[in-house]
């Protein structure tokens, strides 16, 4: 059995956050800042403002994405498969979370290319707990190993 072990300090120091819904931003942020208060991380309203942030001339690529993946207009399932058409863009990592997502929805996640996915909790300290799982080790905790390893 092989560990998996990709360090924040060296490899995440910026995310973007994908989320239509105003609250999970700020829920998102305040868990950040709590878990790893230096972080950057930049907020795109939705899938096409993502792909619009990303494609600007003057783009800062982020370290990680994580995407909601119940957005109106370009679900991030859409949005995912955009960025991995990308050449500038495909070897972000990209973590798809949602309040609900099937075994289809996962499934479809990983094979357009997320390095893995993870549900929202209505629990703050697990929702803290699951983030720094994340900058720790660079995979939510239900994932073996990240698929951009």
């Amino acid at each position: 059995m092989f560990l998996y072990f990709w360090k924040v300090s060296v490899l995440f120091q910026s995310i973007l956050l994908v989320d239509d819904d105003n609250d999970d931003q700020l829920l998102f942020k305040e868990a950040l800042s709590e878990v790893n208060g230096g972080m950057h991380c930049y907020i795109a309203n939705g899938g096409i403002d993502a792909l619009e942030i990303l494609n600007s001339p003057d783009a800062v690529f982020p370290d990680l994405i994580i995407m909601d993946v119940n957005m109106p207009i370009m679900n991030g399932i859409e949005c995912l498969i955009e960025l991995k058409k990308s050449e500038k863009l495909r070897s972000i990592p990209v973590i798809m979370y949602s309040t609900s997502c099937s075994n289809e929805c996962q499934k479809d996640c990983m094979d357009n290319g997320a390095a893995g996915d993870m549900e929202k909790p209505s629990d703050y300290s697990v929702f803290c707990a699951q983030i720094r799982h994340i900058l720790n080790f660079g995979i939510p905790a239900n994932r073996k190993k990240p698929a951009f390893l």
